[in-house]
């Protein structure tokens, strides 16, 4: 019985079934690490992106925060005696160091 458990042409077979298996699973593997390589250059473009887009909103905020100063300053200057009403917005403090 042992001698036909170790018969070449079943430990062949055996061995192309393994080989089989792990060629199936290495495939999935490559699928799926393609799959994934593919979603992390599309992140990757799309970081670079809202980097760009809070670079040029921090500018923006920036300009209008000092077009404000200006217009209080304007407005102190040519209506002595009323102060300009105070702001109604807050700045986060995750964007206070960035502005």
């Amino acid at each position: 019985m042992t001698q036909s458990l170790l018969s070449p042409e079943l430990v062949q077979a055996f061995g192309m079934a393994v080989a089989t298996m792990i060629g199936a699973v290495t495939a999935w593997q490559a699928r799926e690490v393609s799959k994934l390589r593919a979603r992390v250059d599309i992140l990757e473009s799309q970081a670079v992106d809202d980097k760009k887009r809070f670079r040029d909103a921090i500018r923006l905020i920036r300009a209008l925060q000092q077009h404000i100063d200006e217009l209080r300053g304007f407005l102190r200057t040519h209506l002595p005696g009323q102060e300009p009403p105070s702001a109604r917005y807050r700045i986060p403090p995750s964007l206070e160091e960035e502005i």
